[in-house]
Order: C-alpha cells, then sequence, then structure tokens
C-alpha cells in the first residue's frame, strides 16, 4: 500500500510536468508583450475589515472608468494545481455555505390603497396594487384608474373599458415587439417596459450591447381608444426592478461591465444614442470580485419634456431591491471564499523558494496593462509560479509546508465570525436627484424585498445565516436567524442574533415599531419583535404552530393575515393555509382563525408574489390564486381564484372564480395572475381571459377573452 508521502509525490510529479509547461507559456506569453503596449498597470491588494468606513466615489474621466472595468473583469481567478493537489484533504472539505432560499401606519396601512378613478366622469372606489411601502408604487401586469384596466399577456397591452362590469369591452389593443414585464399609470400616461433583444436593431444603430436592453414606452392614453406612442427609451443592461413615488418612475437596469473605447452605459431615445455621464458613475472603496453596474433613470411621469436623470453604481453584484420614499437599497449576498484566503497561505509559504527572476516576472504581471490582463488573470499566472515551487520540494518539505498551510487556515477562519453577509448600497432619491451614499455589511442573507425596511432614517434587516461544514471539528453549524438595525450610514445600531436556531426565514413584515417574523423546520415559530429602540432590539414573544407563512399582510395594527403551507408535527408540508394572528398582547400572540385547503396539493402564487394578494378589510374580502393538481385523481383539480370572507377573528372560503377554461401556458401551472376591484365587482386576470364577477354573491357578469387579433386580417 503506497504511504501518504508517496501518494503526495506522485501527485506533484503530474502535477509538476502541467505547471512547468503552464508557467513557461504565461512566461512567454508575458515577455513577447512588446514594451510600447505594457503601461503602468494596477494591481490592488485591497482587505476590508468589516468596520472600515466605506467611502462612495465618482469616475473622473473615461480611461479611469474603463481601467476599474479591465481591472475587475474576468471573474474568480485560477482554482487548481497546489490548491487542490496538494493534498486531497486539503478541498475534500471544503463545502461553501448553501444558497440563499429564493427569493402601515398603525390601522391603515394595508398596502392595498382605495382611490378615486381618474379616467371618466365617475369617482369609482377600486384596489391599486399590493405594495410594500404606501406611496411607492410597484410596476405590475395589470393595473386600473377606476373607469379603465391596462394589463399586459404575452406581447399585448390591453385597455379595456371595465366599470360597469355589464358593459365592459377591450377598447384597444397594443401589439408589441417583446415581452413586457410591467407597466405605470399616471393620469393619461402609460408607461410598459421590459427586456429587449433585437440584433436587427443593434446593426441598424451600429450598437451591439453585450447584455441587451430595456425597452421603456411611453403613450398618451387621453384616448383610450387611441392611445399614442410618445417616447420610445431603449436603457442598457437588464430590466431589474421599478418604482414610481409621486410623477417620478425609477427604472433599474443592471448590466456587467467590459472593456469598450466609450464605457459608459448607453440610452437610446428613438435612435438617438447618448451615455450616462462618467461623472454620475459611483464606485464604493471595496475590493471587487464581479462588479455589476445598477443603472437608476428617474423619468418625470407629469412632465416628460424633462430630461431623464441616470446615475449608475458599480456594486458586486444585485438580488434585491428596497425603495423607502428617500432611498433606493440593492443588496446581494457575499460569502467568505476559503480557497481565496487558502491560496494566499500557500503564496506565503512559497515566497522564500521563489527566485529574484521570478519576483521580478510577478511584478512585470502585476504592471502590465490592465486592457491585456484583468486583476482574475494577473492572479491565476502569479498563482502558478507559486505553485510550480511545490515541484521542487522534498516529500518532508512539502508534508511541512502542507500542515502549516493547515494550522494557518484554521487560524485564520477562526478570525471570522460568519462566512456569509448581505452588502447593502443606499442610494438616496429626490425627484430627479439621485445619488449613492452609503455601503454595508450584516451577516446572513435575505429571503426578498420584505426582508428590509427604513423607519426614521433607521434600516431595519432580517437574515439567515446558512448552515456550513466546519474544516476541522467534521460538524455542521446550524442555521440562524438574525436583526439588525442600522443608521443611514449604514452602520449596524443593534443585532439580535441566533433565533430559531435550526431554521429559516421563511416571511418577514416591518409594521411601523414591531417585526413579524415566521421561521420554519418542522413548525412555525412566528415571532414578535420590538424595534421601537433602534440600540436595543427586543423579542416580545412567540407562537409555534404546525406549517409555515410565506407572506405577511397587516389587517389592522392589532391582527396580521398570513398565507403559507399546513405541515404535520414532522414537518411534512400539507394543504394551502391561511391564518390570522392577534398580537395586541405581543407577549402572548395567538393564531385565532385559520384556513387550510382540502387537498395536500392546493398552491398559490400569492405566498411569493404579493401582488397577486387582493385585500379589503372594508370589503371584507380576501382574493388569492388557486389550483390543485392530483396526478392521482384529476377529478380534484381545479385553477381559479379563491375568494374569501374574512374578518378580524374569522376566515371562510366563499368560492372559486374558476379560469381552467382560460388559455394557459402549462396545465400544472396557476392561471389567475392578478385580481383587483371596481366598486362592488371583482376582476380576476389570467392570462387569455379577463372575468368579471359580483363580490356579493360571486354571479357571473362578463367574461372578457384578452386575444390580440391583426385588424387588417379577417380571423373564421
Amino acid at each position: 500500500m503506497k504511504t501518504r508521502k508517496q501518494n503526495i509525490a506522485i501527485s506533484m510529479m503530474v502535477l509538476a510536468l502541467l505547471i512547468v509547461t503552464a508557467c513557461k507559456e504565461l512566461t512567454t506569453q508575458t515577455q513577447n508583450i512588446p514594451q510600447s503596449q505594457v503601461h503602468s498597470g494596477t494591481y490592488e491588494t485591497f482587505e476590508l475589515s468589516f468596520s472600515d468606513k466605506i467611502k462612495t466615489k465618482q469616475f473622473t474621466s473615461e480611461k479611469e472608468l474603463n481601467d476599474f472595468i479591465n481591472q475587475n473583469s474576468g471573474g474568480s481567478y485560477y482554482y487548481g494545481g497546489l490548491a487542490r493537489g496538494m493534498t486531497n484533504m486539503m478541498v475534500e472539505d471544503m463545502v461553501m455555505a448553501e444558497s440563499a432560499a429564493m427569493a402601515m401606519e398603525e390601522s391603515t396601512d394595508t398596502g392595498v390603497a382605495v382611490q378615486k378613478s381618474v379616467g371618466g366622469e365617475d369617482d369609482w372606489d377600486y384596489s391599486e396594487t399590493n405594495v410594500q411601502v404606501e406611496g411607492v408604487d410597484e410596476a405590475d401586469i395589470i393595473k386600473t384608474d377606476g373607469n379603465y384596466i391596462y394589463t399586459v399577456s404575452e406581447k399585448t397591452l390591453f385597455i379595456i373599458r371595465a366599470y360597469p362590469g355589464e358593459d365592459a369591452e377591450i377598447v384597444s389593443t397594443i401589439k408589441l415587439d417583446q415581452r413586457p414585464s410591467g407597466i405605470f399609470i399616471n393620469e393619461d400616461y402609460l408607461a410598459v417596459f421590459g427586456d429587449f433583444y433585437d440584433n436587427d436593431f443593434f446593426k441598424e444603430i451600429d450598437f451591439t450591447p453585450r447584455y441587451g436592453m430595456t425597452f421603456f414606452n411611453i403613450y398618451d392614453i387621453e384616448d383610450r381608444e387611441n392611445p399614442e406612442l410618445l417616447k420610445e427609451y431603449k436603457f442598457e443592461g437588464n430590466y431589474f426592478r421599478s418604482r414610481m413615488a409621486g410623477d417620478y418612475i425609477y427604472l433599474v437596469t443592471s448590466t456587467r461591465p467590459y472593456y469598450r473605447p466609450i464605457p459608459m452605459p448607453v440610452i437610446l431615445d428613438g435612435t438617438t444614442r447618448s451615455t450616462v455621464a462618467v461623472e454620475d458613475i459611483y464606485y464604493f472603496d471595496i475590493p471587487y470580485q464581479n462588479p455589476v453596474f445598477v443603472n437608476i433613470h428617474a423619468i418625470d411621469f407629469d412632465d416628460l419634456d424633462e430630461d431623464i436623470s441616470s446615475k449608475s453604481i458599480a456594486v458586486e453584484s444585485s438580488q434585491n431591491m428596497y425603495m423607502s420614499h428617500d432611498n433606493i437599497y440593492i443588496t446581494y449576498t457575499e460569502y467568505v471564499n476559503e480557497y481565496e484566503i487558502q491560496q494566499q497561505i500557500i503564496m506565503e509559504l512559497l515566497d522564500p523558494y521563489v527566485t529574484e527572476s521570478d519576483k521580478l516576472l510577478i511584478e512585470k504581471i502585476k504592471k502590465t496593462d490592465n486592457e491585456i490582463l484583468s486583476k482574475a488573470e494577473k492572479d491565476a499566472k502569479i498563482f502558478r509560479i507559486y505553485e510550480s515551487y511545490a515541484s521542487t520540494l522534498s516529500s518532508d518539505e512539502l508534508e511541512e509546508v502542507e500542515e502549516k498551510a493547515e494550522e494557518m487556515l484554521r487560524e485564520r477562519l477562526e478570525e471570522y465570525n460568519h462566512f456569509e453577509f448581505t452588502v447593502i448600497n443606499r442610494i438616496n432619491v429626490d425627484k430627479d436627484k439621485i445619488k449613492p451614499e452609503a455601503n454595508g455589511k450584516v451577516p446572513g442573507h435575505i429571503i426578498n424585498q420584505f426582508s428590509m425596511d427604513e423607519n426614521d432614517n433607521i434600516f431595519r434587516i432580517a437574515t439567515t445565516l446558512n448552515p456550513r461544514w466546519s474544516r476541522f471539528e467534521k460538524q455542521r453549524t446550524e442555521s440562524t436567524n438574525n436583526v439588525y438595525t442600522l443608521n443611514m450610514d449604514l452602520e449596524i445600531l443593534d443585532e439580535l442574533e441566533g433565533l430559531a436556531e435550526n431554521e429559516q426565514i421563511y416571511s418577514t413584515r416591518f409594521i411601523g415599531e414591531r417585526l413579524y417574523m415566521v421561521t420554519f423546520k418542522q413548525i412555525d415559530p412566528f415571532f414578535v419583535i420590538d424595534l421601537s429602540d433602534p440600540e436595543n432590539i427586543e423579542e416580545l414573544g412567540k407562537l409555534k404552530i404546525p406549517g409555515f407563512s410565506r407572506y405577511l399582510h397587516p389587517y389592522d395594527k392589532d391582527t396580521i393575515i398570513g398565507i403559507g403551507q399546513d405541515a404535520t408535527e414532522s414537518g411534512r408540508t400539507q394543504g394551502l393555509k391561511i391564518s390570522l394572528f392577534d398580537v395586541s398582547d405581543v407577549e402572548n400572540p395567538k393564531e385565532i382563525a385559520k384556513y387550510v385547503s382540502d387537498s395536500r396539493y392546493t398552491q398559490s402564487t400569492a405566498m411569493y408574489e404579493h401582488k397577486a394578494f387582493l385585500f379589503s378589510k372594508e370589503k371584507n374580502l380576501l382574493v388569492i390564486p388557486a389550483y390543485n393538481y392530483d396526478y392521482n385523481d384529476p377529478s380534484e383539480n381545479y385553477n381559479g381564484a379563491f375568494v374569501f370572507e374574512i374578518t378580524k377573528d374569522s376566515i371562510k372560503l366563499r368560492g372559486l372564480i374558476d379560469h381552467s377554461q382560460g388559455e394557459q401556458k402549462r396545465w400544472y401551472q396557476p392561471s389567475v395572475e392578478r385580481s383587483l376591484y371596481i366598486e362592488e365587482q371583482l376582476y380576476t386576470k389570467s392570462l387569455g381571459l379577463l372575468r368579471i364577477n359580483r363580490i356579493e354573491d360571486l354571479g357571473k357578469v362578463k367574461n372578457i377573452e384578452l386575444k390580440y387579433t391583426n385588424p387588417n386580417i379577417k380571423v373564421y
């Protein structure tokens, strides 16, 4: 049987041949670069302490921006060679954290505003999009002004005279070239937008964006039967998120930067091309691995003659966004990379063996123009040089380096209290003024936008720390859940950590000075947390019941609605569950009423998409998409919208608005996308059907097929 040293020696002989060849190629590639082409490249080794103050900076020239792009392009560098081959045990136990779970004023803020119609002569009571922050609208696939409904299906925008329902009809359609992501309305203006990619168009304008564009069309809809296209914008980058506050729409796109002569993000007004000004592109003094530009465009929806205000911010990535009345927060999850720590240690230990000539070569690589080699490429080449020296070591020397590297890695990992962080970027917005102001981080990851909130200039956030394996103790740490408060500089004021060990956050809702939070593994702990003193977070009470809530919504200041799934005591999920929680006694919250579906397979998209949740306290009305698919018993299947009668202490299923006859993409997916009400009538929308029913008895009023027909073609 081969000894451990023999195994190491054999592995290193093979590795050495590969490394020597690679390093010869590396040396040839680098030395053959003409000196006239080698400029003073940048190579920064920047480590940021968790407590360091992070500064916001602006680029001052296109060259400075391109230098940043070149230095930070290329992604994570080479992980192989010695880091993988020095011994199998150095990597076998490396397990990265599990991926993140994907994603009121006391009595009046319920997220669904009751408005008066503006599209006609009559004033109707109607619902608006269910939003997180009252006064900050969110784009959706359906909107109403109380007289008309505006909605998109596939690539068609429909304008429907909606009320009264008996007279409802499609008055106009707009066929779009691309599939829209959402719409906004503002009196007699309508905006529709989404991802755009058209090679023929890009050839026409002689510009092909590597990561696509976002189209943004604005229509004059004063004459609903003849909407007029006023503006046709395209913004570089994929559509990310949008909000509307007052008359301003904030459209956010994201794109990965790459080197080109004019590096600023492009904006098209028709076919007229402009760019974000270089001085309007910001970054933070943090180490970047894979930077992403988030581009925020402020569009005055009330005065289309006003210039669009645009800012771009370099962040590490973009996963979630929350917007208060004054700030946009963009977040992503960052992990401590044990491979990078290990490689740094290996280079430190092998440094005494590196010859002066190779040290000069390393310096030459660092100084190579960033246009030729990015930092990731420089790191890979430098590490290969260090790796090559492993082949020159005796088995005893190699084993000594290995043992020392293991010891140093253990010590450095112990310096980290956490291995997973949510990085937060705060951008202040005031109409057309957009200014990145702060960057910070907290341990753990978030589930969605409802994990965040701002109240009285205090930012609040709830996170879960994933379980991970310890490399050395050979045991798994348990997941924990945490709540943090931060000031406007994104400095942590207080934390409440270690909640519900071995569980994960399933839903959160910040309401005033409280946080309501649900975690789950086998049972559903419903937490009530006091945030009235941001420097002293306190757990007030909790309730443990089977199942979990995926979405929480305020009924009033003392009652919370939760929608999720029922579960057995062992944690096996059952049917759809809706709960009413009484939180008037904060130390002893109670589940005072619940609905559980008869079938364990019943699902609702409202658990994950809050815009699909329709609630009116005044009408005792709750409507959610609902579908059931049982392969073994198709007779029990249904697809439509559940309508509930809901009061402060009761919830009762009234019936199903059936949409099984509507056009569906897949038969096993939900049909109903959204619902809304106008006066005493309920409107439920699926891909190819808008149904109108009376709220009082759910009787049918009218069905409207949402199908585009070309006026120039007769269809038989």
